[in-house]
C-alpha cells in the first residue's frame, strides 16, 4: 500500500520501542494524544498530557463478560466464544475475558467446548499451525501464574520455551482471585456462576 497516496510522510513517524522510547516521547509537545492500552499506563499517558494541556483520547483494556443460559444455542454459542477467545492466542482487545452463567449450564459449555477444541486443533494442541503463542515471556509467565486460580476445567497445558499456553476454561473461580482483576489478554476463560440475568448485570456494574 502507498502510503503517500493517504498522507504525506512529514504527517507521521512510526517509533519502536519499550519504556525508555515511551517516556521519552510523553515529554515532547502534541498536539493530540490517542492511546490504546491498559489504565495503569493511560494515567500515566493522562498525567504527561496535563504537563502541556494536550487533549487525549483513552481506549483502555478492560474485562468483557459474556453472559450465557439455557435458552442458547449451546453449540453457536461456544464456538463464537471459543473463536474470539483463540485468535491470537486471546491477545485481543476485543477477546471475551470471562463467562457468567447458571452453574447447570457451565456443564454443557465445557463440554461442547472441548468437542470444539478438538475440531479445530487435534488431539495434540501444541503441533497445531492455528494457534499462536504469547508475545513476550514477562506476558506468559503472568498468564500462567493465573492458571492457579479456580480449577482447570478444559486445556491447562504449558510451555515454556515456546510461550504456549492450551485454550484454557477456569471454573469454581471466585470473583476476588487475581484472574478476575484485570484484562487476561490471552487464551483463558474463567467461568462465574450466576443464577440470573439480572444477577449478571448486577456483578457486572458492580466491577
Amino acid at each position: 500500500m502507498n502510503r503517500s497516496y493517504f498522507c504525506w510522510q512529514e504527517c507521521f513517524q512510526v517509533v519502536q520501542g519499550g519504556v525508555p522510547e515511551t517516556t521519552a516521547l510523553l515529554k515532547e509537545r502534541f498536539d493530540y494524544i490517542f492511546y490504546t492500552g491498559s489504565a495503569a499506563v493511560g494515567k500515566i499517558v493522562r498525567a504527561a498530557a496535563n504537563e502541556h494541556l494536550t487533549p487525549v483520547t483513552l481506549e483502555l483494556g478492560g474485562k468483557s463478560p459474556v453472559y450465557i443460559d439455557n435458552t442458547v444455542d449451546m453449540n453457536i454459542t461456544v464456538k463464537r466464544i471459543l473463536w474470539g477467545k483463540c485468535i491470537n492466542a486471546g491477545q485481543t482487545c476485543i477477546a471475551p475475558d470471562y463467562i457468567l452463567c447458571p452453574k447447570e449450564v457451565q456443564s454443557s459449555f465445557v463440554a461442547k467446548a472441548r468437542e470444539v477444541l478438538q475440531e479445530w486443533y487435534g488431539s495434540n494442541v501444541k503441533s497445531s499451525p492455528d494457534l499462536c503463542r504469547i508475545i513476550s515471556d514477562k506476558h506468559y509467565k503472568r498468564l500462567v501464574s493465573f492458571l492457579n486460580n479456580g480449577r482447570i476445567a478444559v486445556g491447562g497445558e504449558t510451555n515454556s520455551s515456546e510461550r504456549f499456553i492450551s485454550p484454557t476454561i477456569l471454573v469454581d473461580v471466585k470473583p476476588t482471585d487475581p484472574v478476575m482483576q484485570e484484562e487476561i489478554f490471552g487464551p483463558i476463560l474463567p467461568i462465574l456462576n450466576v443464577d440470573s440475568p439480572s444477577e449478571a448485570i448486577s456483578f457486572i456494574n458492580s466491577r
